[in-house]
């Protein structure tokens, strides 16, 4: 993979370090995925999103501060891939 392309990746594993203080796990278990038709095309895909372990069920709920600290999430990605 190029660097270029690697950008993507980069700019999200170190907003995520930055506020966490971890080192994101990379893993493709998490389900099917629409990104799939944009990875067979050659873009790099990053999914990223709040625990949900009720997800697809009756009364589906997350917490409030998993949402704010993924918005911080989206919102430093932004500002490393942006410089």
């Amino acid at each position: 993979m190029s660097s270029q392309l690697c950008r993507l990746l980069a700019g999200v594993r170190a907003a995520l370090k930055q506020l966490t203080g971890r080192e994101p796990m990379l893993s493709t278990g998490g389900g099917t995925s629409d990104g799939r038709f944009f990875a067979a095309m050659g873009a790099e895909v990053v999914e990223l999103g709040v625990p949900n372990p009720t997800i697809h069920k009756v009364d589906e709920s997350v917490r409030l501060t998993d949402i704010e600290l993924l918005h911080a999430m989206y919102l430093q990605s932004l500002r490393n891939l942006l410089g």
